[in-house]
């Protein structure tokens, strides 16, 4: 199905008459209480073949996101294809939160790089923290004269970290660890507002002013092990989330090796798409939420396979 909307009703949060929201194209139902958020479209459709049965719900909005809802071992459950980027993850969150009643557990699989020397690439990396990196354009400007640099304006702004919830942390740490072994690691995720510029990467086609962005950044956090573009978003988002009735972790493949310049094959790669996204589609059916706290119903299409 894709989810092509029209007559949309109210600004602020919009939808269209059948309450379906302006980005995924989902309405109350066609979301479960927990949510798989893959960046890969082609990861989602291939961890959707685990549910149990194929002819689960596929609904593709032409905002960019696939969405698969089906059972996984008799459970509720979907995954989402976003993209990249964290305004993708904030459509995300907050419009899965608008037609989910009750709790939400959103855990994201996704790839990074890692700047630390001792982690190679293959590893996977749970997210204890995250911290955002951004670009600061003042940086860069004056009103008076716009090819002048503020010297005492920083280039860019690293935040403060925001936690994963501790005890969905822990499962996936403990479910993957089981699976994959010690190639699974704990550390500090960073996630930046760009591939390049903020992520430290040298392009001399633009003044980024970034060759000393990552040694900054582990001198402010030494433990950061992945970086990437999405996971803070939906820790911040968690965080914030009324009653904290979102809750979030992160679990990431490291292609790059910043540090010696090595790159994933996709044979290892796919290879730990689905070894580790299996494990995650485990842990979101054992992460415990109550029952009371479900959704429930006619509405709810899950209960029509």
């Amino acid at each position: 199905m894709t989810s092509k909307l029209d007559h949309i009703q109210d600004t602020n949060f919009p939808r269209d008459p059948e309450g379906r929201v302006y980005h995924l194209g989902v309405k109350r139902g066609e979301v479960a209480n927990r949510v798989l958020s893959v960046g890969d479209a082609g990861r989602a459709k291939m961890l959707s073949t685990l549910f149990d049965n194929p002819d689960n719900l596929l609904i593709v909005s032409n905002r960019g996101f696939t969405v698969y809802t089906g059972l996984y071992k008799k459970v509720p459950l979907t995954i989402i294809a976003t993209g990249m980027g964290t305004p993708m993850i904030d459509f995300l969150v907050r419009e899965c939160r608008a037609v989910v009643d009750g709790s939400l557990a959103i855990l994201r699989y996704g790839t990074c790089g890692t700047p630390q020397g001792s982690i190679p690439v293959g590893s996977v990396i749970i997210a204890d923290y995250s911290v955002l990196i951004r670009r600061n354009p003042d940086h860069w400007y004056t009103s008076s004269n716009p090819d002048e640099k503020l010297a005492d304006v920083a280039s860019y702004e690293i935040s403060k970290p925001v936690p994963a919830d501790r005890v969905f942390a822990d499962l996936i740490f403990t479910k993957m660890t089981d699976r994959l072994g010690n190639c699974v690691v704990r550390g500090v995720n960073a996630t930046a507002d760009s591939f390049y510029s903020s992520q430290g990467r040298i392009d001399s086609a633009f003044d980024d002013d970034n060759d000393n962005l990552i040694d900054t950044l582990l001198v402010k956090y030494p433990d950061i092990a992945s970086l990437e573009m999405e996971s803070f978003q939906l820790m911040h988002l968690a965080h914030c989330s009324r009653g904290h009735s979102v809750k979030a972790a992160a679990a990431t493949i490291v292609l790059a090796q910043r540090k010696s310049n090595v790159f994933l094959d996709n044979e290892s790669k796919h290879r730990l798409e689905k070894a580790g996204g299996e494990v995650c589609l485990q842990s979101l059916i054992q992460y415990e939420i109550d029952p009371q706290e479900l959704m429930s119903g006619p509405d709810c299409i899950w209960n029509k396979m």
